[in-house]
């Protein structure tokens, strides 16, 4: 058995990270264990199109939900990203911090460390911001960060009717307070897609103290007695140990990190003996806590033809292509969507709990050409999404066997107070889209529909549509109650040697997306597990 310091599971956006860190140290010696294949496929550096490759069948875990009870029964279909970089190589690239209240509402429940101003030094760190503010961004850092600002993705169109409708503009949502509409930021730089796999973990691939291994799963945490001492690991169809001298660091995303604990027999011992897994520890709260952004997608038709839809062309999406192949520039150089808005759902919040994605374009689009295959029709759309979602699901076994995909269940929009929310969300969208402003732009609104206008009527619509954002997160929660995972540190409770680093760890949701916040965490567990805090 091949012996290292530190384990790490996973290559997403974390665990790339920690690797990366880690090996820094020449004394260190570094496993990286990822399921997937190398992020060689070209179109994953291209932002455009990530709406592809969030489909390539060899990048992706696919999951599908149990029945979901506030969705009528409905299945919903969950990907995760299966490659170097893992989620951040197939997501929608956009940036957030989440706002400066999530942070500081963790710290005074007791997780110290986790305050605003302690994690601004890691978002900071993190970054190569197009704002030259030192005092909330960094200039040097690995990821690149541009806004969009293409005058073809009709910004001004959606600004002017924010603003019409009360809502402000604001020029910088990373820089704290977030409310209002903004021109949308993406982790796109030089006209590439900025993983951690390839800004992190590139530069130190060469390292002989860090070992990379692609096509190796988890399959279960090796202990000797209370300590992780180990990863027992399916390599190329061949099972493999290695052992770790120092800890075993799991950074496999929300809904694999809580299912490789659960099969190392190390959470609820229910649960764990119905599935015929020996007890190792008992942590009720593993695989508990799950949440997720809800998402529900609105639609107008314009009035002209001359939305992003006009790019589609098979024509112009192929001279597209050949120009970001050669030169990183053109229309494929963006994720689609032009701006982002936060807003307050109602009076009396102390932070937006809406956040909208509006884009030139909608779901149904597609490459077209006169006479061969017709167009779809001209519209704009709004990803409409909820910040703090009260429902909670779980993760848990669905047998013994590691090769078996974990049994997931959401309960998306179970909670009445997030129908509420969602509902009025899809009113706030809909008066910025009954301005004036925006009444010379669109027509009609195709999406849910205008008929739809009774609470009952778009609580229907919501359990009939609403889908998900793919930010899920809190099955291995930080904190220092009985349904605690980890604690403020990282640690797993009553297990020696042994952390989890990724958004399993976040006890809620953040107010935004959730990439950012995944590389910050790993970020400052490079320090913690290196004595620098």
């Amino acid at each position: 058995m091949t012996a290292y310091d530190y384990i790490v599971v996973g290559a997403g956006p974390s665990g790339c990270v920690l690797a990366a860190r880690l090996s820094e140290d020449p004394a260190c010696k570094v496993l990286l264990l990822e399921a997937g294949p190398p992020d060689r496929h070209p179109w994953l550096r291209m932002p455009f199109a990530f709406m592809k490759m969030a489909q390539h069948r060899r990048y992706i875990w696919r999951f599908r939900t149990e029945p979901e009870p506030g969705l009528d029964g409905r299945r919903v279909d969950l990907r995760r990203g299966r490659t170097l970089g893992g989620s951040a190589a197939i997501n929608g690239m956009i940036c957030a911090r989440g706002h400066p209240s999530d942070w500081n509402g963790w710290a005074q429940s007791g997780l110290a460390g986790w305050s605003y101003e302690d994690v601004l030094p890691y978002f900071r760190r993190l970054e190569s911001h197009w704002s030259p503010d030192a005092s909330v961004h960094g200039q040097s850092g690995p990821i690149g960060i541009t806004r969009v600002d293409d005058p073809q993705m009709l910004y001004p169109a959606f600004r002017d009717a924010a603003l019409e409708a009360g809502w402000p503009e604001r020029e910088d949502y990373l820089a704290g307070e977030t409310e209002g509409i903004s021109r949308i930021q993406l982790a796109i730089a030089d006209g590439e897609r900025q993983t951690p796999a390839r800004r992190y973990l590139g530069p130190a691939r060469a390292r002989p103290n860090l070992t990379i291994l692609t096509g190796a799963r988890g399959l279960r945490v090796l202990r000797d007695g209370t300590r992780a001492s180990g990863v027992e690991f399916l390599h190329h169809d061949r099972v493999e140990q290695a052992h770790a001298d120092r800890e075993v660091i799991l950074c496999a995303g929300a809904y694999m990190s809580p299912h490789l604990l659960l099969l190392s027999g190390i959470g609820p011992a229910d649960h764990l003996a119905e599935m015929g897994v020996p007890l190792w520890t008992d942590l009720p709260g593993v695989g508990g806590n799950l949440s997720e952004h809800p998402n529900f997608v609105m639609s107008w038709e314009t009035r002209q033809p001359e939305t992003l839809l006009n790019a589609l062309r098979w024509d112009r999406a192929a001279l597209s292509v050949a120009k970001w192949h050669i030169s990183r520039q053109g229309t494929f150089v963006n994720n689609g969507a032009t701006a982002v808005a936060f807003l307050r759902s109602r009076e009396g919040l102390d932070r937006p709990d809406v956040q909208l994605i509006l884009m030139p374009i909608d779901g149904s689009a597609r490459t077209w050409f006169p006479a061969l295959r017709p167009r779809t029709r001209h519209c704009l759309s709004v990803r409409v999404g909820i910040l703090y979602p009260q429902s909670r699901g779980r993760v848990s076994l669905a047998s013994s066997d590691p090769r078996d995909a974990p049994r997931i269940q959401l309960n998306l929009m179970k909670e009445t107070d997030d129908v509420r929310t969602l509902t009025a969300a899809i009113r706030a969208t809909r008066a910025i889209f009954e301005t004036p402003a925006m009444q010379k732009v669109v027509k009609c609104e195709i999406s849910p529909g205008r008929q739809l206008e009774s609470d009952t009527e778009i609580a229907q619509a919501i359990r009939e549509n609403a889908h998900v954002r793919q930010h899920p997160l809190g099955t291995c929660a930080m904190g220092n109650g009985p349904l605690a995972v980890t604690d403020s540190t990282l640690k797993v409770h009553g297990v020696d040697g042994l952390r989890v680093v990724d958004a399993s760890v976040l006890p809620s949701e953040p107010g935004g997306n959730t990439n950012l916040p995944s590389i910050m965490l790993a970020e400052r567990a490079a320090d913690l597990i290196r004595g620098r805090v």
